[in-house]
């Protein structure tokens, strides 16, 4: 029986239209299979919150160094409350993250009130706890750990930070202590205050160091030589306003030759330190000043990376480290087989050392040859001692790690928190005083944070267009409008 013309039309088209539409869901599920085995992600949130940090990326790196597993398990919130859903995505998204960032972690999410058993085995028996192992280590994270309540009220998710903390202490077989001195009005460890080291202590803390308070005299017995105590890593001083005893200085001195690690920040009219003395560096008379500052504070000058892997990233990221009223340093011009000077921070070539004299409009300096030493100007430097018969550390010691910098308050809460890079160079000054080179890196998320940096003739520009010429315009405009309306 013929089939007639519509209907073999019909016939046809339906059958291309079948023919297409397998093709087209061949070639979806080809495209799929794809895409399922060569995932590619784009983190498009503002300030790349989805994003795995720098530091976090180098822990995993350091924690694949011996193909070791590690497993990451962390059981669900308590069901039925009202952030329950919201902590439970963040979890698990970072869960992802983890495992796809690095080929030894392996990640498991369990629902806590389904698989006790689990639960029990581990010993959790909280909601929201987080397990994480590596051979016979293990280091818990609570969920108080995780999660906080933002000023707006909306749970802030901590997991990456804590996540990093844990990794450290896998990374280190023992904490390690750095010694503050105290007693000569140093910043305090425990001051919680603009100029306090507390905020520094917190950060310390996350990569399982402690910073504790020492006092030569109250740690030792009555009568005793001060020596610093046998389990320091290494001793920071910062900002120290009274002179060091001789048998304190003699401490010092004794522990460096011994292959001791030292970070010495120091401020403009610091007392003398021995040690310092021996290596031929000395603060020189003056403030540190600059064209270029951080506006607008004039005695923030905004200082150039020398070439030094505590500071590498933050000049390749353009991070700023903001310093305050800068000792200049007099680093020695040619340094002794046994040490080498690598420059941290030093001024711009149009910086100098200022030595008083008249200030600008504004409170910038001025630099005038007839008071003032041209510069550049060395801000800080970081010191290798290798063990030396005609050195300071004796032959048989461990090479010994010096850091010297002109000012105390870039690692105080308050320019912690405000300095773009100050928070990671602080993390990493302590890592390679301590010989943990290996961590070196940035720390948290990208900032948000904005600076301004303006030359004396910016300023100048812009004294000019607020003061003359926008008022002027403002005149010009105004005269215009009168001269029309009196002209109808």
């Amino acid at each position: 029986m013929a089939l007639s013309r519509d209907v073999q039309r019909a016939l046809a088209y339906g059958g291309n239209a079948t023919v297409v539409t397998a093709l087209v869901v061949l070639l979806v599920g080809a495209l799929y299979g794809v895409a399922d085995r060569n995932r590619v992600t784009a983190d498009l949130s503002e300030g790349q919150e989805n994003t795995l940090q720098i530091d976090t990326l180098n822990k995993l790196e350091l924690l694949e160094g011996d193909e070791q597993l590690v497993t990451v398990t962390a059981f669900s919130h308590q069901e039925g409350k009202r952030d329950t859903y919201v902590k439970d995505r963040e979890v698990k998204d970072l869960l992802v993250e983890l495992e796809r960032a690095s080929s030894v972690v392996n990640t498991e999410f369990i629902e806590f009130d389904r698989e006790r058993l689990t639960a029990e085995k581990l010993g959790v028996t909280e909601y929201g706890h987080v397990v994480i192992q590596r051979g016979e280590e293990r280091v818990d994270i609570r969920a108080r750990e995780l999660f906080r309540k933002g000023p707006d009220g909306e749970v802030q998710f901590l997991g990456e930070g804590a996540f990093n903390r844990a990794a450290a202490q896998i990374l280190s077989d023992r904490q390690r202590v750095i010694y503050s001195l105290q007693g000569h009005g140093e910043k305090s460890v425990s001051d919680s205050g603009p100029q306090g080291l507390s905020d520094l202590s917190s950060l310390l803390d996350k990569e399982n160091y402690r910073l504790k308070p020492l006092d030569f005299f109250q740690a030792s017995e009555p009568g005793a030589i001060p020596i610093v105590p046998l389990d320091a890593a290494g001793v920071l001083i910062a900002g120290p306003t009274g002179p060091l005893t001789d048998a304190e200085q003699d401490a010092l001195v004794g522990y460096v030759a011994g292959g001791g690690a030292l970070l010495i920040a120091l401020d403009p009219r610091a007392p003398e330190i021995d040690i310092l003395d021996d290596l031929n560096v000395r603060i020189a008379t003056g403030v540190a000043a600059d064209k270029r500052v951080y506006y607008p504070h004039p005695d923030r000058p905004v200082p150039q990376y020398g070439r030094h892997g505590t500071v590498d990233e933050l000049r390749e990221q353009k991070l700023a480290t903001v310093l305050a009223h800068i000792a200049p340093l007099r680093l020695p011009a040619t340094a002794p087989e046994w040490m080498t000077v690598d420059v941290l921070f030093k001024s711009s070539r149009d910086g100098w050392i200022d030595r008083g004299g008249e200030l600008e409009v504004g409170g910038l300096a001025r630099y005038e040859p007839e008071f003032d030493l041209p510069g550049p100007v060395d801000y800080g430097a970081a010191l290798t001692l290798t063990p030396d018969e005609n050195g300071v550390v004796e032959p048989g010691n461990r090479v010994a790690r010096i850091m010297v910098l002109g000012d105390s308050d870039w690692m105080s809460n308050e320019l912690l928190a405000t300095g773009p890079g100050n928070g990671s160079f602080a993390v990493n000054a302590f890592r390679w005083m301590v010989w943990d080179d290996a961590r070196l890196s940035l720390i948290g998320a990208p900032t948000a944070v904005r600076r301004l940096a303006l030359t004396e003739e910016d300023q100048g520009r812009i004294r000019f267009l607020v003061v003359f010429l926008l008022p002027l315009l403002i005149l010009i405009s105004g005269a215009a409008v009168w001269a029309s309306r009196r002209g109808r």
